[in-house]
């Protein structure tokens, strides 16, 4: 019915962070909070439009998962301003000279081992850094 299609409509929007982004991709897979910072949110989206589609392998996540996976203490993960994204090869060299350009401060490239886990790490930490794993 035309009721039920403005519900599922109204549903899939709330679930939009941005026009590109999910609040799903956003959740920490241990408790489901999808604390995020607005602006770092829009950087990602402004980096999407530029190099088109990026999946979120990990976004948001509490200090206790962070901690089970390895995840370092202070991680942008924790503070809503990290997030790694799926990409190899070319697309992965174009992602990095965006993400300087849009100004990520934090940039951590790992293209080593299966290419699905090939990997690139952005953040706004209030410093500038880049590093390898």
């Amino acid at each position: 019915t035309r009721r039920e299609t403005i519900a599922l409509i109204g549903a899939w929007m709330y679930s939009l962070i941005t026009p590109n982004f999910t609040r799903a991709e956003w959740r920490c897979p241990c408790c489901y909070k999808d604390d995020h910072d607005r602006q770092f949110v829009e950087m990602l989206q402004e980096l999407r439009n530029a190099i088109g589609p990026m999946p979120l392998s990990s976004a948001y996540r509490c200090e206790r998962y962070n901690k089970r996976i390895g995840g370092v203490g202070g991680s942008a993960h924790i503070k809503g301003i990290g997030a790694d994204v799926l990409i190899s090869g070319e697309r992965a060299m174009q992602c990095f000279e965006q993400a300087r350009r849009i100004g990520f401060s934090g940039i951590g490239l790992s293209q080593k081992g299966p290419i699905q886990s090939h990997f690139i790490h952005l953040d706004i930490l209030p410093r500038k850094a880049f590093w390898t794993y």
